[in-house]
């Protein structure tokens, strides 16, 4: 009996060990495959700078990322977001691996400044589920035009 229990004790440990969110190391530049929304398929993301601030302690550091191959269908919008900041824990629940891609990704910069002019937060979801945000949010504000 004291045998099953140290078996049923190692199959409890694995099982939470395999439910830990893998641990990637993020750089500027880098093109990453992640989890699409459905429609979304090919879709990449691009690290376009990492930083730190003090005001948003939680969430350091904070990446801001391009994202291309987006589907808007309805909206007379490109298929892109020019810049979209995530968490460190984002991006690891959303990548799947880095991609050999060389597309090209819109200047994130004015988008940055913006974000910090604006005092703006920091995606703490999925890839995918802040682009739902994103598209969502285009909606709204096309439909209340």
């Amino acid at each position: 009996m004291m045998a099953f229990g140290k078996f049923l004790l190692a199959v409890l440990c694995m099982g939470l060990i395999g439910a830990r969110l893998p641990a990637h190391h993020f750089a500027e530049g880098q093109v990453w495959e992640y989890r699409t929304r459905p429609g979304d398929e090919g879709s990449l993301l691009k690290i376009q700078k990492i930083e730190v601030l003090p005001e948003l302690v939680e969430t350091r550091p904070i990446y801001h990322v391009s994202i291309i191959g987006l589907h808007f269908p309805g909206l007379p919008v490109e298929g892109k977001l020019q810049h979209a900041p995530f968490s460190k824990v984002s991006l690891d629940m959303s990548v799947i691996k880095l991609s050999k891609s060389k597309s090209e990704f819109p200047d994130v910069g004015a988008g940055i400044a913006e974000w910090k002019a604006g005092h703006g937060g920091v995606f703490t979801v999925t890839v995918a589920e802040a682009v739902n945000f994103a598209e969502q949010t285009m909606r709204s504000q096309m439909l209340g035009q």
